[in-house]
């Protein structure tokens, strides 16, 4: 299964989240209904006066029947709602829900220094941006999430006890696994399984309600002038407890149904990610070890999202990942002997990928790759990274000038993040015009235009593939601005791209890949669309801007855009005029982003097509690449000797 399938079953799954949820309120429902019934018929009460009691058919008829259903229906939704509209804001919602610290970019602590380097290694590797990092600095235990309904607004949670127990590739093991999540769209119905699970949990806490109610309460009456009643709202509050108590097995039941298989699943997409099961398994024995339980009082709602279980559970049939040991065998047949032998085996696979990478390194600086590169098999990529593509990351990584990397980390200032952006979008053009400079000095004041020009001088046209990647490094300081400042910031991002009156495909690039992670797409309820014969006019569009960013001459344009062209549509439509119209771009794509996933694999393996045409890729067509690839929710990882070429050269200019 692939990430295109992947995608499919997330979507198909979320549909089977509603089923499990309509039959949990049913039963709910019903089993109510059944015990008020005693109640009633056992303290002689029915509207008929029939002290003999009445038959649950009869009951059905009772205004109280409707009473109950209907207020607890209404008070299981609206459970739900509360709990979703809390969680409005994603995954940062979540995060502060488990009372998680954001680990900034700048941080001092060099166990938070390390996991943000390995976050940042596994995002650039997969094309992905940087996700926003958190701790749970009162947990000790060995524990991680992710969380988020889109990429603006994605989170990875670990606990101090995972910063402070697991090594650099036992931790690189745990991230490539919540990593999986992201691809699989995985996160998404975790969030929303957290709302759902709200409404069926909270007839718990109404009959816990009621009991206490009645202690400090009841004793207020007469027992000769409410006898019976307050023994009915004592048995009915009883009644209630238990069966919300009954409405959190079928929560456990739920997240069981959806989470087991899920994690069997990321840990074996982990092991493909890093092609290393030492680090996750490594991880894994020092779970086993040391235990992963949770002391947050969210740690119910949140145990189907997190790496392995975070709470005690009497019965392991309702467990939300699999065993431990289990989970050990599927990746690592012999691991009670990796267990006797993990020191001395991790430190030679650590001494191997030095090996590795400098090997890697030596040939690019050799010049083996300077004759252009292939991306073959783009689609199968998505979601995918190898480790190659962890090495040229990590190579990317240190290529980077420390003034780039103190910018995008927002050393001091997310406003330095600002910064390199705008010097980014100025770069582009080779120079930074003065009147570009005068608008940003309108708004930030001399300083900031004197920063730019800094940052800007760093950013050469032979570093152009490194831009991307400095990008998703700035975006984590970027959505730390507030409300006010990320208006100000779009809003000038806006009329610097604006002011020549037309915007060039790389300025549309970077605009929409800010836009996306730190706004959203805001695209979640439409209807998926089914068939290229709905798309057709989009497809030509970005076909068109594809085709023209390789820089061909036209007859070979139009003979690669009828040849790609055809694949999709038996209609005869012509390519487009070269300049690239950026607001059809957008709207082509925002449309095309409703594609079914099984629908976008074949799009991104005609896109590769139109590019591999002439066999030589050009830094304009990554770009374009990327900005499509992100905005249909399906992450590219990096050209790898692409990368590895401009990190060599990087370096060499360094010394």
């Amino acid at each position: 299964m692939d990430f295109f399938e992947h995608q499919a079953a997330a979507r198909r799954k979320t549909k089977l989240l509603v089923f499990y949820f309509l039959c949990a309120v049913v039963l709910i429902v019903v089993a109510l209904n059944f015990a008020l019934w005693g109640i009633f018929n056992a303290s002689g009460y029915a509207s008929n006066g029939d002290s003999q009691g009445i038959s649950f058919v009869q009951w059905l008829n009772e205004s109280w029947f409707y009473y109950i259903t209907f207020g607890s229906i209404g008070l299981i939704i609206l459970g739900s709602l509360y709990r979703w509209i809390t969680l409005a804001d994603g995954g940062k919602a979540v995060a502060r829900m488990v009372n998680g610290r954001e680990i900034l970019p700048d941080t001092n602590d060099l166990l938070e220094r390390r996991l943000l380097n390995v976050v940042e290694e596994m995002s650039i590797a997969s094309g992905t941006s940087v996700p926003t990092v958190y701790v749970m600095d009162q947990e000790d235990a060995i524990n991680a999430f992710v969380a988020g309904i889109e990429s603006a607004d994605t989170v990875m949670v670990v606990t101090r006890g995972a910063l402070e127990q697991l090594s650099r590739q036992e931790l690189q093991g745990v991230v490539a696994h919540e990593f999986s999540h992201i691809f699989n769209a995985d996160m998404k119905i975790n969030v929303r399984l957290i709302s759902i699970l709200a409404g069926i949990l909270i007839l718990g806490q109404a009959g816990y309600f009621m009991m206490r109610a009645f202690r400090y309460g009841g004793s207020t009456r007469s027992s000769k002038e409410s006898g019976g009643f307050v023994v009915a709202i004592l048995l009915i509050g009883l009644s209630v407890y238990i069966i919300g108590s009954i409405g959190l097995f079928f929560g456990r039941l739920i997240k069981a149904a959806i989470s087991r298989q899920r994690e069997f699943l990321a840990d074996a997409s982990a092991i493909q990610y890093a092609r290393d099961n030492e680090g996750l398994a490594g991880a894994f024995i020092k779970i086993s070890r040391q235990g992963s339980l949770l002391n947050n009082s969210h740690a119910e709602e949140t145990s189907h999202m997190c790496i392995s279980e975070p709470i005690k559970l009497s019965f392991n049939s309702l467990a939300t990942h699999p065993p431990i040991e289990k989970r050990l065998s599927a990746i690592m047949p012999n691991w009670r002997q990796f267990k006797e032998q993990k020191d001395q085996e991790a430190e030679r696979k650590a001494e191997q990928k030095i090996r590795d990478m400098e090997r890697h390194q030596a040939k690019a600086e050799a010049g083996e790759a300077d004759k252009g590169f292939d991306i073959g098999g783009l689609a199968d990529t998505v979601g995918k990274p190898t480790t190659m593509h962890l090495h040229a990351a990590g190579e990317l990584l240190m290529a980077l000038p420390a003034i780039i990397t103190n910018a995008a980390h927002g050393h001091h200032s997310s406003s330095h993040a600002m910064h390199l952006a705008f010097a980014l979008l100025l770069s582009d053009h080779g120079q930074v015009d003065d009147s570009s400079l005068q608008l940003i000095e309108n708004v930030y004041g001399d300083k900031s235009s004197e920063k730019i020009l800094e940052l800007a001088a760093h950013i050469t046209k032979e570093q152009r593939q490194l831009r991307l990647a400095i990008l998703d490094l700035a975006i984590p300081s970027l959505r730390r601005l507030s409300k006010s400042e990320r208006e100000q910031f779009f809003s000038l991002l806006r009329k610097l791209i604006h002011q020549d009156r037309h915007v060039s495909q790389f300025e549309y690039v970077l605009y929409c890949l800010i836009h996306k992670h730190l706004i959203g797409s805001g695209q979640q309820s439409q209807k998926s669309i089914m068939r290229f014969s709905k798309v057709e006019k989009e497809l030509q569009v970005l076909l068109s801007a594809v085709i023209h960013a390789s820089g061909q001459d036209q007859a070979t344009k139009e003979k690669v855009f009828h040849q790609v062209f055809d694949g999709f549509s038996s209609n005869q439509l012509s390519l487009l005029e070269k300049n690239f119209d950026a607001e059809a771009f957008h709207q082509a794509l925002n449309k095309l982003r409703r594609l079914s996933p099984m629908l976008k694999k074949p799009l991104l393996n005609g896109l590769e097509e139109a590019i591999e045409h002439d066999g030589v890729i050009e830094h304009q067509e990554i770009e374009l690449l990327r900005a499509i690839a992100e905005c249909l929710d399906c992450p590219i990882p990096p050209m790898i000797e692409n990368i590895q070429k401009e990190a060599a050269s990087s370096l060499s200019s360094k010394q």
